[in-house]
């Protein structure tokens, strides 16, 4: 299942606030960025049914940035939101979440984007800039190259390189 990168943004930064902790939009990016590459490492899926581009700072899903583009480098306050149309045709504001009920998909998300907060929830700013701007990366790939998209492919062979060996 693939899932809108508002609903990985959503969940870090609760996880975020259960640890006091408050996260700028290039911090999101990263993070989310993180999550979706190690899922395509162990998964060789998308977990986000979107493309990531290569800005100057790193990877950035433009609709996440639309998002959150109203905090500036300020830290973010407030979930993602998004309009979608109900069974009744009225437009209604929803939080993207992920689910996290009966489907093993969700619970996976969930512990997916845990374990990844863990790992990297507490590094700083520019110190996770360092890890998207890894001259082997993805991300610096496609910025030089002047691609228009980071895509999935390379994002996987690099997160699988990072697995460790047993």
């Amino acid at each position: 299942m693939a899932y809108r990168a508002a609903s990985i943004a959503n969940e870090l930064l609760d996880l975020a606030g259960q640890n006091d902790r408050k996260l700028t939009q290039i911090e999101i990016q990263k993070l989310v960025y993180f999550v979706h590459g190690w899922h395509l490492a162990y998964r060789d899926s998308p977990l986000i049914g979107e493309l990531f581009e290569p800005w100057k700072y790193g990877p950035v899903v433009r609709s996440l940035y639309d998002s959150f583009k109203k905090f500036g480098s300020d830290p973010i306050t407030e979930k993602a939101t998004s309009w979608q149309t109900n069974s009744e045709g009225a437009i209604i504001e929803v939080t993207p979440a992920i689910l996290s009920n009966d489907d093993d998909s969700d619970d996976y998300a969930v512990a997916l984007t845990r374990e990844v907060w863990r790992k990297y929830g507490m590094l700083a700013p520019f110190e996770l800039v360092d890890v998207t701007h890894r001259a082997d990366g993805p991300w610096a790939k496609a910025y030089y190259a002047k691609q228009t998209y980071i895509t999935n492919e390379a994002i996987s062979e690099y997160f699988k390189t990072l697995i460790p060996q047993a």
